[in-house]
């Protein structure tokens, strides 16, 4: 809790030391009270970079590996807000999405990812109905082809609610770096369409053009709650 509290003093001591009203001598005094701090402390500069980023984690919707299509828009999301994805597998739980960023900006691209992940799953439940006689492989392919083409639609609207913050990259390496040191990198296997299927991909795009995503939450993020989205 000492530490955590010294953390504060010298990210407030840094940000006063890069100050736009600071002049030069209050700049210099600043810099040196948080390198005197940050020596009685033992604190690393990586520390305090680390402190200024959090995650958010929500579940994948999945049981196993999630589908190619809810990582598309879970990274979709994380790009626009400038978060960075991690999918946590687990033999005991479901999957989770974790969103690390600085402020508000894990929280905010959860949110993103669970109104888009409702809407983007009601509009290919939807269009699965209207697909007849046709083996479930087909119909499976057909649907993720609808999902990631309804994605293609909101791509841009998920940009123009978001915006994001100049100068996080090195306070996110850093607080991956220190929490998760040993990632994996995933590689996602999307379903195979043939050509005369492309219908399928239309629709979804046309569909995704309805899609909505309020602009007012992002004034007041709530932390998320994890909690599940439908198969």
């Amino acid at each position: 809790m000492e530490q955590d509290r010294a953390l504060e003093k010298i990210k407030k001591c840094l940000e006063m030391a890069k100050g736009k009203n600071a002049n030069a001598n209050e700049a210099e005094t600043a810099l040196r009270q948080a390198h005197k701090m940050m020596e009685a402390y033992n604190v690393e500069m990586g520390d305090v970079l680390a402190s200024m980023a959090s995650e958010a984690a929500i579940y994948a919707g999945s049981d196993g590996n999630p589908p190619a299509w809810r990582v598309r828009l879970a990274q979709v999301c994380g790009h626009a807000f400038g978060t960075h994805l991690i999918i946590n597998n687990s033999w005991i739980e479901p999957a989770k999405f974790i969103f690390i960023g600085c402020a508000a900006a894990p929280e905010l691209t959860g949110y993103a990812f669970q109104v888009l992940e409702r809407q983007c799953q009601k509009a290919r439940k939807a269009f699965l109905a209207t697909q007849k006689r046709c083996k479930r492989s087909t119909k499976v392919a057909r649907g993720d082809a609808f999902a990631h083409s309804w994605i293609d639609a909101v791509y841009g609207k998920v940009d123009e609610f978001a915006g994001v913050d100049e100068g996080i990259e090195e306070a996110i390496k850093a607080y991956m770096d220190k929490k998760y040191p040993d990632l994996a990198t995933a590689k996602m296997k999307r379903r195979k369409l043939k050509a005369r299927d492309e219908s399928a991909s239309n629709a979804g795009y046309l569909a995704g053009q309805s899609a909505q995503l309020h602009t007012a939450v992002a004034a007041s993020a709530r932390p998320l709650a994890i909690g599940g989205t439908s198969a």
